[in-house]
């Protein structure tokens, strides 16, 4: 049997909702209006990523799944963001923190993953971590099978997030 790598820990989120904004061949970019329009309505991005395309900017990001249905109304009254903004469903984020960075992780987690039908929507790395946003159904199986993948520090579990952060409006 092979020596499982460690990692300094495993968190899971609450239910969240996904958004893919993308507009095809655009000349315009959609990210800042659209972060703008969160940041001046109070909503929390919990996950982002994008990447850079030659005519687009696709942005993939979640939301506490209770925002939704404002965002879907303030995105469809958005004259740039109208069209653009699609919501795919209701999703979590597994987070891990690996040692040191070692593509090792990344790659184990997403045939873990594969193996067993958890379909990863998007994935973000850094120097300390690394998130996989799944099927909110799918996430403590997810979580499960990274805690049998990987090795915890001793009396470790997965850790739910227990405290918000929010924004409060500055007086004008």
């Amino acid at each position: 049997m092979t020596e499982k790598l460690s990692i300094n820990g495993l968190k899971l989120s609450e239910p969240l909702a996904l958004i893919q904004v993308h507009a095809p061949h655009a000349t315009f970019g959609l990210l800042s209006p659209f972060c703008r329009l969160l940041a001046q309505h109070q909503v929390n991005i919990a996950f982002i990523t994008t990447a850079a395309a030659i005519d687009s900017q696709p942005v993939v990001c979640c939301i506490e799944a209770k925002d939704q249905s404002v965002v879907e109304a303030l995105t469809e009254q958005h004259e740039r963001l109208r069209g653009y903004v699609h919501f795919c469903g209701r999703v979590g984020v597994v987070t891990f923190y690996p040692h040191h960075a070692n593509l090792k992780f990344m790659g184990l987690a997403l045939q873990v993953f594969s193996r067993n039908g958890i379909k990863v929507h998007a994935l973000a790395s850094s120097i300390s971590a690394l998130s996989f946003v799944v099927d909110f159904d799918r996430l403590e199986e997810a979580g499960r099978l990274l805690v049998e993948s990987f090795q915890l520090p001793e009396n470790a579990s997965p850790l739910r997030t227990d405290f918000k952060v929010r924004q409060e409006r500055r007086p004008v």
